[in-house]
């Protein structure tokens, strides 16, 4: 019970940061036009489909899918955050499912009109539900991402990345690693310009 609890607030505390990060970015202005163009600030929203190989059982074949929302706050061309969550509740194996809310740096390698690839470190918390019911684990994640986004006008994107999680402890099962779970797989989604 103890568990659950600690998971709801961990998951109540991490929404209530994305809305505060979204709602503090949106900036003020005093006149209609700007007077002179600096480097752009911009907020992104979008939503993507993941294909993971679960990060239980070891070595296994086992994959999962499911969709997740992001959202990259730009304050320049180059520098950002992105905050996202993933539910990877499709293709399930015998039950298990992974949610993740994760938040992080984002560096942005190109300031061209059309491509730009990216890398990413998100932390957070990454919930699993392993599998023949054999229990519920929450655990501290770091997860490098790259990819590529492809500007199609000026407020639509299409983007790909590849992530790699490393969750920092293991449920101690038997013939399993004690160094922790390592889920990691691509994505594919497409993102909205808020201004």
């Amino acid at each position: 019970m103890h568990t659950c609890s600690l998971i709801l607030q961990t998951k109540r505390g991490l929404t209530l940061l994305l809305v505060a990060l979204a709602v503090s970015a949106c900036p003020a202005r005093a006149q209609s036009v700007a007077s002179a163009h600096g480097p752009s600030q911009s907020l992104w929203v979008g939503g993507e489909f993941s294909n993971t190989a679960a990060g239980f059982p070891h070595d296994s074949s086992v994959r999962l899918s499911g969709i997740g929302a992001w959202s990259s706050y730009n304050w320049t061309h180059h520098i950002g955050v992105e905050a996202y969550m993933r539910w990877m509740n499709f293709s399930s194996w015998h039950g298990e499912t992974e949610q993740s809310y994760l938040i992080g740096p984002r560096y942005t390698f190109m300031n061209s009109r059309k491509w730009r690839p990216f890398a990413a470190l998100g932390v957070g918390v990454t919930s699993i539900h392993y599998p023949f019911s054999m229990g519920d684990g929450t655990s501290f994640t770091l997860a490098p991402r790259g990819g590529v986004e492809l500007r199609m006008k000026r407020k639509w994107l299409l983007r790909a990345s590849y992530e790699a999680d490393l969750l920092t402890n293991s449920p101690d099962f038997t013939n399993e690693p004690k160094f922790g779970i390592h889920p990691n797989g691509a994505q594919i989604g497409i993102g909205y310009r808020i201004f």
